[in-house]
């Protein structure tokens, strides 16, 4: 898997019981990459997690995986976190980077994909 990463990604598990999430910012260097992830229902559901953990196909799927309708439908709120992700609500990096196509205007001639093309 190329770095930085891709801005799409479905969690295996339920996080703040949510699983679709975008990537906004990342940084770090060899094995202290880090990537801050938003929830895509929730733009206040934000966890850091590390590049490590990212590339963990049993952990997370690059992209949005299409969920069962009733796990879709509802959010565990009495969810477990068995991930190593950091619920840093207060300290997660929520400014896009300059690469994520998510700032108005684009700043940037190049956009990292959503997906692993």
């Amino acid at each position: 898997m190329r770095w930085p990463p891709n801005k799409a990604w479905t969690s295996k598990q339920s996080i703040k019981g949510y699983r679709h999430f975008v990537a906004i910012n990342y940084g770090g260097k060899s094995k202290e990459r880090w990537i801050s992830l938003v929830a895509v229902l929730d733009g206040n559901a934000k966890i850091r997690v590390s590049w490590e953990e990212l590339k963990d196909s049993s952990l997370w799927e690059s992209g949005w995986a299409q969920l069962p309708k009733d796990e879709a439908m509802s959010r565990d709120e009495n969810y477990e976190v068995k991930l190593k992700a950091k619920d840093l609500s207060e300290s997660v990096c929520s400014h896009p980077s300059e690469d994520s196509g998510l700032r108005v205007p684009i700043e940037t001639s190049k956009v990292r994909p959503w997906f692993d093309l």
